[in-house]
């Protein structure tokens, strides 16, 4: 061992535990403090054992963690894109009617819109 190697504690306030694994309170005390045993530290302290904090972590990866294709190039673009302008190449399931873009399909709507944007010039509506 040498010098620089800084030591961790074994026990683990709760103050600081949440910290310890990177999560806020509310998430340590509902997911976390159920699963591990706390003892008491003096007269009013609670800890944990570090090494089921560690243990604790490594099964919440095991059973968490999303798998990654080995591909050549780890930079793949996470957008789920494999090429440039592949994504304007698919047609959305929401829109099977083909129409232009901004282009509403119920009269109704535009109707809807031409009074709302009448409202907003200060415009009187007409009677059509």
């Amino acid at each position: 061992m040498t010098a620089d190697l800084a030591l961790l504690p074994r026990f683990i306030r709760a103050k600081q535990a949440p910290a310890y694994l990177g999560m806020c309170r509310a998430v340590f005390d509902a997911e976390v403090r159920p699963q591990i045993r706390e003892f008491p530290i003096g007269k009013q302290g609670v800890a944990f054992d570090r090494l089921e904090l560690d243990a604790w972590a490594d099964a919440y990866i095991e059973s968490m963690a999303i798998e990654k294709a080995s591909n050549e190039d780890n930079n793949r673009p996470r957008s789920g894109r494999q090429g440039v302008n592949k994504w304007r190449e698919k047609q959305s399931p929401a829109s099977t009617r083909g129409t232009g873009f901004g282009t509403s399909t119920k009269s109704s709507e535009v109707s809807d819109f031409k009074k709302a944007l009448d409202q907003a010039k200060g415009r009187k509506q007409s009677s059509t």
